[in-house]
């Protein structure tokens, strides 16, 4: 796997502090502190960036978006660690274990990021292994960001919202509005 620097001007942190096979949060301050709001990312599964090396996903966000915000933070819809989602099914047990765990993170770095831009960037779900996880967040996130505005790079065909990377620049430039089309969270444009 690639291990990628950060852009210049970035510089981040990851919550627990030392990433081993839990990641719960990858906070990354911007060049522009001054920003008023905060990029606040919900991905599927944590791959290998951490404080110091980011990763062509971490990477493809901060070139075409990082600069527009005082700070990006990502969260996932699991914090295990796997560099590719499709493996996740090995980590079925683990994923329920960590909910809820994985929730009280997402809600302190929610309080933390204020009023912020919120990217929805999961890619297809996967049914019966993170589609619980994913459900629970969204409704308890939806819950705790009333005004705030939510995003997506493009819609899959499953109506999810897309993930970034192998995106056209200009899509991953230019987000698009989004709103809820259902209970188990696909999505339409809005």
């Amino acid at each position: 796997m690639a291990v990628y620097n950060y852009p210049e001007g970035f510089t981040a942190h990851t919550i627990p502090a030392q990433v081993t096979t839990e990641r719960y949060a990858l906070v990354i301050d911007t060049p522009n502190p001054l920003q008023r709001l905060t990029l606040f990312v919900l991905m599927m599964n944590p791959s290998v960036a951490d404080a110091t090396h980011s990763d062509m996903t971490v990477n493809t966000l901060l070139t075409n978006l990082g600069e527009r915000y005082k700070q990006v933070i990502i969260v996932n819809t699991t914090p295990i660690v796997e560099t590719k989602s499709e493996n996740l099914k090995a980590h079925s047990s683990q994923i329920a274990q960590r909910l809820l765990a994985n929730q009280k993170s997402i809600a302190k770095q929610i309080q933390a990021a204020g009023h912020f831009h919120f990217l929805v960037a999961t890619g297809n779900i996967q049914d019966g292994v993170n589609s619980k996880a994913y459900v629970d967040l969204m409704d308890y996130i939806k819950t705790h960001t009333v005004g705030d505005a939510w995003y997506t790079v493009g819609l899959t065909q499953q109506g999810y919202a897309g993930h970034p990377t192998r995106r056209p620049k200009e899509e991953v430039q230019n987000l698009k509005h989004i709103v809820q089309a259902d209970a188990q969270w696909h999505f339409r444009l809005g």
